[in-house]
C-alpha cells in the first residue's frame, strides 16, 4: 500500500519572518525519505501565517496524507504536541511519527506526555525512519524494526502501567535492537527546500554573533565525546567527522544555490583534531565567507587563533558555563578557570567575536561560586558572555540526579510543563531569588547601546526594529534589521562581532500600557507569566500598578525575584486571586504555555502573547487567531471527532 507522508517543522518563531536556528535533523530526514522513494511533502509552520490546525488541514486534505512526521528536542514539546494533536483531529486514521531528542532521551515518558504519537523513533532517524515507513506500507511486523516505541492497538485505553518505575497512561512497547549508526559521510545533503528553510535566507540572525542575511547552517560532525552533566546528545557520545571533501562539496552547493554570506557550523564540537581544523581553514579561506563554529577551551591556542583569524572565522563559540572551578568540576567540563581566561584573551585580542554562556544553578552552585562567576563577568563584560540558568533536560546526568533526589517527581508532568527550572543546589529561597535576579537584571544594565543609536523603523506586526548606530567598541557604523523585541538580545557589530543591547521604544511602552489598561479594565487584574532580561527592563519602564498586575512563573527558581517593585509569585496566585487574563511575557514560551495554562486554570478566559499587545487593532473582544497564536486547536476532542466521522 503506497502511503503519502507529510513532514512538519514545528513552530519555533512567534511571527513569520523571524530568524531561527533551522533544525537540520528534519531536513536530513526529508532528504533520506525522498532518496528512498517515499511520497513525501513538507510544511514548515514557521512560514505559515495561519494556525497550526489550518496549515495542517490544507496539506492533509489536498495531498490525502496518511502519515504525519515531526520531531525535535524536549524543549519544543508544546509545538510538537500541537502538530500531532491537530493531525489526529483533522484525520483520526492518520498515523503520527515523532523522532529527535524528545523521544530518544526518555522514550516512555515522552510518548506518555505527547499522547497522540503512534510511533516514536529512538536515535538517529535517517535509516530507521525509512525502515519504519517501508514497514507501514508493506503492513509487516513493526517489531522487526529496531529502536521504535509504539502503543499496540490492544493496549490502547488500558489503565496505567508501571514502566521503568514511572507511571504512564498507556502501555508502550519498545522494539528490540538499537538504531544503526548512520554513516554521515554518505548521507544526502539536507533537503532545505523540502522543509522550507530556503525562505529563511532573507531573515537576519539575532543570535550567536551573526548579523548577515543568507546565513546557512551546515553539519560537519555528529555526537560529542565529552559528557557534560547538563548536556544531552541524541546522536550519542561517539564523535564522527565527515570527510572534508564531502563538507566542501556541500559548501559549494549552498554557496551556488543560496549565495551564502555567512556559514554557521552547527556541530556540537568542531574539529577535535588540529590537523582537521587546519585543513578546513586552508580550504575555506578562498571563499572569503565569515563563519562560526563551536570549540572547546583547550583547543584555543595562539596557533589555533591565528589559523582561524586568517581563514575568516568571524565568531568562536565556546562551552564555558562557569568561572568557578568547583562548579566546572561538578559539570565535568574538564576545563579550569585559568584555561578559560587564557582562551578568551587570545580570541579577544585577535579581534574575533566570542559566543559563550555562563549557566547558574548546578548542584554544586553556592552563593560563593555564583558570586565568583558574576564578579568575573562584570569585570570582563567585553567578552560579551550571556547569563542563563541550567535547564534540567531529560536524558542528562543532572536530570537523573533530580529524579534520584526527588526534585522531579513526575517526569511526564515535567515534560508537559516545558521542563521548568528546578532547584538542584542547596541554596535557600532567598539565595536563589538573588541569583536569578542577577541573571535577568545584569545583562541590560552592564551592556552598552550603540553610539548615536537611532530607531529607523518599527514593524509592529512582527515586533521588530530597524536600528542604526556606531559600534561602542570599534566605532564602525552598523544597521541592524529585524531586531526582535522581548527576546535575548544580540545586536552584533558586523566588523568586530561585539554585541549591543537594543533600545526599548517609548512607542512600545505606550501602546502596551494602553492595551493592558483595556485588559485590566475588563478582567480586573492581569498576570504576566515569564521573565527574561528584556522583559525585566521593559517592566521597569512600564511600572505596572500592583493593584492591577502581578508577575508569576512556573519555575520555583524564579519565584521571589523582584521585578518593578513586585515579587514573582507561583502560578497558584492566578487561582487564589481569581485572575481571568494571563499575558505570556516571553514570546518563546507562548506556544508551550497557552494550553497548559488553560488546562490548569480553567477560570482563565484569555491567554495572550505580549507581542499581540503591540497590534494597533488589538481588542479585548477579539478571539480570532493572531499571527502569534498557534495554539487554538491543541486540545481536540478526538472521541467526539471519531464518532462524528462515522
Amino acid at each position: 500500500m503506497k502511503l503519502k507522508y507529510l513532514l512538519v517543522v514545528p513552530k519555533i518563531v512567534s511571527s513569520v519572518g523571524h530568524w531561527y536556528q533551522p533544525p537540520l535533523g528534519l531536513a536530513y530526514i526529508s532528504a533520506a525519505l525522498k532518496e528512498a522513494g517515499f511520497d513525501l511533502y513538507g510544511v514548515n509552520l514557521n512560514n505559515e501565517e495561519v494556525s497550526v490546525h489550518a496549515a495542517l488541514e490544507a496539506y492533509i486534505t489536498e495531498y490525502a496524507i496518511n502519515v504525519v512526521l515531526t520531531g525535535g528536542v524536549t524543549g519544543q514539546y508544546g509545538a510538537i504536541r500541537d502538530i500531532i494533536e491537530n493531525a489526529k483531529l483533522i484525520k483520526p486514521e492518520a498515523m503520527t511519527i515523532v523522532g529527535g531528542g524528545i523521544i530518544t532521551s526518555t522514550p516512555h515518558e515522552a510518548m506518555a506526555a505527547l499522547e497522540y504519537v503512534d510511533y516514536g523513533v529512538i536515535g538517529e532517524g535517517e535509516v530507521i525512519a525509512c525502515e519504519l515507513c517501508r514497514t507501514l506500507e508493506e503492513e509487516t511486523d513493526i517489531a522487526e524494526v529496531p529502536s521504535i516505541i509504539y502503543q499496540p492497538a490492544s493496549s490502547k485505553n488500558h489503565p496505567c502501567l508501571e514502566i521503568q518505575g514511572q507511571p504512564t497512561p498507556h502501555a508502550y512497547r519498545r522494539t528490540e535492537g538499537v538504531s544503526p549508526e548512520v554513516d554521515i559521510a554518505i548521507l544526502p545533503f539536507p533537503d532545505y527546500e523540502g522543509v522550507g528553510f530556503n525562505r529563511l535566507l532573507h531573515a537576519v540572525p539575532d543570535s550567536l554573533g551573526m548579523s548577515e542575511e543568507n546565513t546557512v547552517p551546515i553539519v560537519t560532525s555528529r555526537g560529542c565525546p565529552f559528557k557534560c552533566t547538563f548536556c544531552y546528545q541524541p546522536d550519542g557520545q561517539k564523535y564522527r567527522k565527515r570527510p572534508l571533501d564531502s563538507v566542501f562539496e556541500e559548501i559549494d552547493h549552498v554557496v551556488e544555490r543560496y549565495g551564502v554570506k555567512y556559514l554557521c557550523i552547527v556541530d556540537e564540537l568542531f574539529g577535535t583534531k588540529k590537523e582537521y581544523v587546519k585543513e578546513f581553514c586552508r580550504r575555506i579561506k578562498p571563499y572569503g565567507i565569515p563563519w562560526i563554529a563551536n570549540f572547546r577551551i583547550p583547543q584555543i591556542t595562539a596557533e589555533m587563533v591565528a589559523m582561524l583569524q586568517d581563514a575568516n572565522c568571524h565568531t568562536v563559540s565556546l562551552g564555558i558555563e562557569s568561572m568557578d572551578d568547583t562548579v566546572l568540576e561538578s559539570m565535568k567540563k574538564k576545563i579550569t578557570r585559568e584555561q578559560i581566561k587564557r582562551g578568551l584573551r587570545l580570541i579577544y585580542e585577535a579581534g574575533m567575536g566570542i559566543q559563550g554562556i555562563l549557566i547558574f544553578g548546578d548542584p554544586a552552585e553556592t552563593v560563593e561560586s555564583a558570586t565568583n562567576t558574576f564578579n568575573w563577568w562584570k569585570a570582563n563584560i567585553h567578552y560579551d558572555l550571556q547569563l542563563s540558568a541550567v535547564i534540567t533536560y531529560p536524558g542528562t546526568p543532572i536530570y537523573d540526579y533530580a529524579l534520584q533526589e526527588g526534585i522531579i517527581t513526575d517526569p511526564v508532568k515535567y515534560i508537559r510543563e516545558g521542563c521548568p527550572l528546578v532547584r538542584l543546589s542547596k541554596m535557600t529561597d532567598e539565595e536563589y531569588a538573588w541569583m536569578f535576579g542577577q541573571i535577568i537584571s545584569l545583562p541590560r544594565s552592564m551592556h552598552d547601546m550603540p553610539r548615536d543609536v537611532q530607531i529607523m523603523d518599527i514593524d509592529y506586526e512582527h515586533a521588530t526594529l530597524k536600528v542604526a548606530g556606531r559600534c561602542m567598541h570599534c566605532d564602525m557604523p552598523n544597521e541592524w534589521k529585524g531586531v526582535r523585541t522581548f527576546f535575548l538580545e544580540s545586536m552584533a557589530c558586523a566588523k568586530c562581532g561585539r554585541r549591543h543591547i537594543s533600545p526599548i521604544p517609548d512607542e512600545f511602552i505606550e501602546r502596551i500600557r494602553a492595551n493592558l489598561e483595556q485588559l485590566a479594565g475588563h478582567y480586573g487584574k492581569v498576570a504576566f507569566w515569564g521573565i527574561n532580561s528584556y522583559f525585566y527592563a521593559f517592566s521597569e519602564k512600564l511600572s505596572p500598578k500592583p493593584e492591577k498586575y502581578i508577575y508569576v512563573d512556573k519555575s520555583e527558581s524564579r519565584i521571589g525575584v523582584h521585578v518593578a517593585g513586585q515579587t514573582i509569585r507561583s502560578p497558584e496566585s492566578i487561582a487564589d486571586l481569581g485572575i481571568q487574563c494571563v499575558v505570556v511575557s516571553v514570546p518563546t514560551y507562548y506556544a508551550g504555555l497557552k494550553t497548559s495554562i488553560e488546562k490548569e486554570f480553567p477560570k482563565v478566559e484569555r491567554v495572550i502573547n505580549i507581542l499581540d499587545l503591540l497590534q494597533i487593532d488589538f481588542s479585548i473582544e477579539d478571539r480570532n487567531i493572531s499571527p502569534c497564536d498557534t495554539s487554538l486547536f491543541v486540545q481536540p476532542d478526538l472521541e467526539t471527532c471519531v464518532k462524528s466521522r462515522g
